[in-house]
């Protein structure tokens, strides 16, 4: 057999062993994360989210209907399972994305070794400037809050979906991938409506896009764009639960700066190092960013994200909480994927570039290194049970 014939099968196994592992190391975290009480030994919100929904009857979150029925069951020992399940999934429809955003040029194994790098992927850490490897940093490898561990996997599924209706909108809309991006997208945002904000307005604006240039039929498209109306119902019955005036007298406030600096000391810099990698490859293919319609997506997607995060935040309750941050983190993935999509695509033709593009290049090499090293020391030590916060 030829080395090309065996390079599929070692990426199989390779793949296939990583994520057997981190979903493993996962599951443990979880069952731990599940007997915190106190103090800074694996600290998570899981015990809260148990408590909310069971004892307490908030219902806000597609996951409290989980917790719920494994309490009444007397099976909540299968919560960190789910879990489990939740983050491989994550890596899966991962893998997936970019199987699909590059055409199946990937092998789906090697897809998937750059899906659970996708998942690990940490801000570059500079002592400091914020409170902590977590804490002031924009992420989208978050372990401790399961409606975001929930929202993760289905965002990702809801947009393999989106991107396959968009490609083939201006030819067909059939009705079984209508109604199922319906109900997928529907079930994301009761998961948790920050993927709901970031990403949706951004759809809208594809749309938009596609009625003036006349992409498509305008009935198809006015079809297509009626799948959100579920959405928005279940956000006003989350925002009846959330912002009740029994609720902790929680509001939404225009505060720009006031939730995204609370634990940094700089919010520039923290912002460009949570991500540096793809700040750096968006600069060397500005010029493609209208071209690429996958990466003006994510990046727009990112934008609004971002925007969010920075003006808005909660009094009450919830005050500090940045919970408007969530949508961000989504979206952080996207850009992570890619760029390093489209930087691996840059090193196969590195000989041909000129002395500069190839230090840039290699720079960015550097760069997207210290991220993975940053997110492997997090989540080995998350494992371990250093609490997610990571204070100094």
């Amino acid at each position: 057999m030829s080395d090309t014939g065996k390079r599929p099968s070692a990426a199989r196994i390779i793949s296939a062993i990583l994520i057997t592992l981190y979903t493993g190391a996962c599951i443990y975290m979880y069952y731990r994360f599940m007997g915190w009480t106190e103090g800074s030994v694996y600290e998570s919100d899981l015990p809260a989210h148990i408590k909310l929904a069971v004892d307490d009857g908030l219902i806000y979150s597609l996951i409290s209907f989980i917790l719920i029925a494994l309490d009444k069951i007397h099976l909540m020992q299968l919560l960190p399972v789910i879990l489990g399940a939740f983050a491989c999934l994550s890596v899966l429809f991962t893998s997936k994305l970019i199987t699909e955003v590059t055409d199946k040029k990937i092998d789906p194994c090697v897809a998937g070794i750059m899906a659970l790098f996708l998942n690990v992927f940490m801000p570059c850490y500079i002592r400091g400037l914020s409170s902590g490897r977590y804490m002031g940093m924009h992420t989208a490898s978050i372990w401790h809050n399961s409606t975001y561990l929930m929202m993760k996997w289905m965002g990702l599924w809801t947009l393999l979906i989106y991107l396959k209706i968009e490609k083939d909108i201006s030819k067909k809309l059939t009705l079984k991938s209508f109604i199922l991006f319906t109900a997928v997208l529907t079930l994301t945002t009761a998961a948790k409506p920050n993927f709901f904000l970031a990403v949706a307005p951004v759809m809208l604006v594809f749309l938009i896009i596609d009625l003036v240039k006349k992409n498509a039929p305008a009935g198809r498209l006015f079809l297509f764009a009626s799948s959100v109306i579920p959405s928005f119902l279940i956000m006003i019955l989350q925002n009846k639960a959330l912002y009740d005036v029994n609720a902790g007298n929680n509001q939404i406030i225009i505060a720009p700066g006031r939730a995204m600096g609370v634990h940094a000391s700089n919010i520039v810099a923290v912002s460009f190092l949570s991500i540096a990698f793809p700040l750096l490859i968006l600069f060397f293919h500005i010029k493609d960013l209208f071209k690429n319609r996958y990466m003006l997506f994510a990046w727009m997607s990112a934008g609004v994200g971002f925007m969010q995060y920075f003006l808005f935040s909660e009094e009450g309750a919830r005050d500090m909480d940045a919970n408007f941050s969530w949508g961000y983190a989504f979206t952080i993935i996207l850009i992570f994927g890619i760029s390093l999509i489209l930087w691996m695509e840059d090193v196969k033709k590195f000989k041909t570039f000129g002395l500069l593009s190839r230090i840039y290049l290699t720079v960015s090499g550097i760069v997207l290194l210290y991220h993975t090293y940053c997110g492997i020391l997090f989540f080995e030590r998350i494992v371990r049970g250093v609490s997610y916060m990571m204070w100094g």
